[in-house]
């Protein structure tokens, strides 16, 4: 995967260096990130009104609001395409996100301190360590507009989420072994993973390189 990431970065860095991050490019992702952000307030919503010990509870209340936060923080940045193509392909890419993530699965019952808790906890996780965009962007290219500044907003509040999440993941055991804990957050990473190439192809299609 990290071959693939590292070819998809180079292609990714020549076209925004040529285009720029134009209209289309800024509302896919941001729908993306978007979709991101309502699997974990989806949860997190829930996940307020149930008993958990204090520390996690503190830990997953903070991130709810600021996941809610750094959503609405892009939006009002992005300069949003009039190409319907563009809504039509990021709606069927984010279905294939909530699919593939199980997404519901977290929201039809409340959540026990269980494996299906932790594997939710991976999924999180994943969720905001696996998406990065500004370290995909030309060296050349200025932060300096609203959307990108945005982004890299978000892009560092989510990297000081993810220091919280480790913390969780490696304290609470919930019953599994430390082979069980890891093989969960490899399986929730490979997904996220799989939904991420699938936007970075959608930025950037093969046939436009040539």
């Amino acid at each position: 995967m990290a071959s693939v990431l590292d070819h998809q970065r180079r292609r990714l860095q020549a076209c925004f260096a040529e285009h720029g991050v134009g209209a289309d490019d800024q509302s896919r992702i941001t729908l993306f990130v978007q979709s991101l952000k309502a699997i974990n307030s989806g949860v997190l919503a829930r996940l307020e009104f149930q008993p958990l010990d204090w520390a996690p509870w503190k830990f997953l209340h903070t991130q709810y609001f600021r996941e809610l936060e750094m959503s609405t923080l892009l939006s009002r940045a992005t300069s949003w395409s009039t190409n319907p193509l563009v809504y039509m392909e990021a709606g069927t890419l984010n279905l294939g996100l909530w699919s593939r993530t199980r997404a519901w699965d977290y929201m039809q019952a409340p959540l026990e301190p269980d494996a299906r808790f932790y594997r939710y906890l991976a999924m999180s996780h994943a969720l905001l360590s696996v998406v990065r965009l500004i370290p995909l962007l030309p060296p050349s290219l200025p932060l300096d507009t609203p959307f990108l500044q945005a982004l890299h907003d978000v892009e560092e509040e989510n990297g000081r989420q993810i220091q919280l999440q480790i913390r969780l993941l490696k304290q609470l055991e919930l019953g599994l072994s430390r082979k069980e804990r890891e093989a969960l957050v490899e399986e929730e990473r490979d997904k996220v993973e799989a939904c991420y190439l699938e936007l970075l192809e959608s930025l950037c299609p093969e046939q436009a390189t040539g």
